[in-house]
């Protein structure tokens, strides 16, 4: 066979080989390319969390694939620390990681479908990796230590906004929050609340325990605001929010406020806190016969008469009685014999005798006056004296659980309380006190016999609280709690 012959078939029998090679190296390589990519965790809790989702044993492997097939996951309280690994599950729609200890938010960077995330009680202090998470409508955030929400700038389709207990001082961010609808920012120190007004489509607002005490500014939102919450706030006006007569829930509790007149047109009302405050007269609840909830424990109540054509959701839940009504802290005479007793049980609220204290109600120019609902019949009336309310000093101080003597001579009364002894004599603007003088703008007055002095002594030198109710022209005296 010659060369050339030679070298012709030596191409044939090469080109063969190799021709029928060729596919081969292909499928390899293909094989290569497909082969399930195994996730590999830091955390080997949340790799154990994630196991139990997709139902697998600790022994299975977890798959890219099997990532990619979440949309929503819950990992409460797993004592996870880190999220490496959970960047694979890039279909991931809603997740749950509160009552963890993340403080890395990086993985979830690249989760763009993410609507929703719950961070709740981690130790995160900056949020900025989820700067592209352009998607996000609902972000829980509380119990943190983050001290920006800058990152709410970048997250236009935002809707429920939840930061309470955190650091925050500055929320300007959000006046470009403009999808807004809920708002959760208790316990932070906020400087301003001028961007809150900014959110047209607001109807729920948390900002409790702010330092916020002047609720003129959260006028603007009136037309949409639902459910409000400015507990803890040192507010003691209420004026402000006349307008505001699409809510349906109102909280106020450990707040200084006196009189709730300003909710007396708030019609759609459901729920209501005032526990912790000061009020006294509930008159103007009167009419707002859509309250289901009402908690007024620790006010200065002593009456509840004008509850009486309401209905409160009082239900056991899970085995527990929930009360639609509590009073506990009050002045209410709760003997089983009282008038208010019988109202209270019939309202189905909860409220006892043991935790009341005792109110006195004397009426000016009537002899007849009142502690709880017990009548006594005095010998003189109290009465108006140079725009001065005056009330007979014996009557008011024993039943403060004071003694009083009377020095004819001196024309001075006495008056002794646990460690204090007071000395007040007619027509003397100085008090003694301990040996100590106090100066009055008004002196004790004696009429038919009978020493009466004016309101705002009982009310400093007895350390009581006083109110005067102009309507039955009544004062009102609350001993100390």
């Amino acid at each position: 066979m010659n060369k050339y012959l030679s070298g012709v078939i030596l191409s044939i029998v090469v080109g063969s080989s190799l021709t029928g090679y060729a596919p081969v190296v292909q499928a390899e390589q293909t094989a290569i390319v497909q082969a399930p990519t195994e996730v590999s965790f830091q955390d080997e809790q949340l790799k154990k969390a994630i196991q139990k989702v997709l139902n697998k044993n600790e022994n299975e492997v977890i798959l890219q694939k099997d990532m990619e097939g979440l949309t929503s996951v819950n990992l409460y309280g797993k004592e996870i620390k880190s999220l490496d690994g959970l960047q694979y599950a890039s279909n991931l729609k809603y997740v749950s990681l509160n009552h963890n200890k993340i403080a890395d938010l990086s993985p979830l960077s690249t989760l763009t479908k993410l609507k929703g995330i719950n961070l709740n009680h981690n130790q995160i202090t900056s949020i900025e990796a989820l700067s592209s998470l352009t998607a996000l409508e609902e972000l829980q955030l509380s119990g943190n230590q983050i001290d920006s929400i800058e990152v709410v700038k970048q997250l236009p389709m935002l809707r429920f906004l939840e930061v309470n207990d955190n650091k925050i001082t500055d929320i300007s961010a959000l006046s470009s929050a403009k999808h807004l609808e809920v708002l959760e920012l208790s316990n932070n120190r906020i400087a301003e609340v001028d961007s809150i007004v900014k959110l047209p489509k607001l109807i729920y607002l948390n900002i409790a325990n702010t330092k916020i005490s002047d609720l003129s500014l959260l006028k603007p939102l009136s037309n949409n605001l639902r459910v409000l919450n400015v507990s803890g706030n040192q507010i003691t006006d209420l004026r402000d929010l006349e307008g505001m007569t699409k809510l349906t829930a109102l909280y106020a509790e450990n707040n200084y406020i006196k009189d709730i007149t300003p909710l007396k047109k708030m019609k759609n009302l459901s729920s209501l806190n005032l526990r912790s405050n000061l009020i006294y007269d509930l008159d103007p609840l009167r009419s707002l016969t859509m309250i289901n909830n009402l908690y007024l424990d620790n006010n200065r109540i002593w009456n509840i008469d004008a509850l009486k054509n309401h209905k409160f959701d009082t239900h056991y839940d899970t085995g527990a009685l929930l009360y639609g009504l509590t009073l506990k802290g009050n002045y209410l005479d709760l003997r089983s014999t009282t008038k208010s007793y019988q109202l209270l049980q019939k309202l189905a609220g909860d409220g006892h005798q043991l935790n009341q204290s005792k109110a006195q109600r004397l009426v000016i120019g009537s002899t007849t006056a009142y502690v709880g609902e017990s009548s006594y019949k005095m010998d003189t009336a109290p009465f108006f004296h140079n725009n001065r309310t005056y009330v007979p000093v014996r009557f008011v101080a024993e039943r403060l659980g004071a003694k009083v003597t009377w020095d004819k001579s001196k024309q001075e009364v006495m008056i002794t309380k646990e460690n204090t002894t007071i000395r007040w004599g007619i027509n003397q603007k100085k008090a003694i006190v301990n040996g100590k003088a106090v100066m009055f703008d008004t002196t004790p007055l004696l009429k038919k016999q009978r020493t009466f002095v004016p309101v705002r002594f009982v009310s400093e030198l007895l350390a009581t609280d006083v109110e005067y109710v102009p309507s039955s022209r009544s004062v009102l005296i609350f001993e100390k709690k």
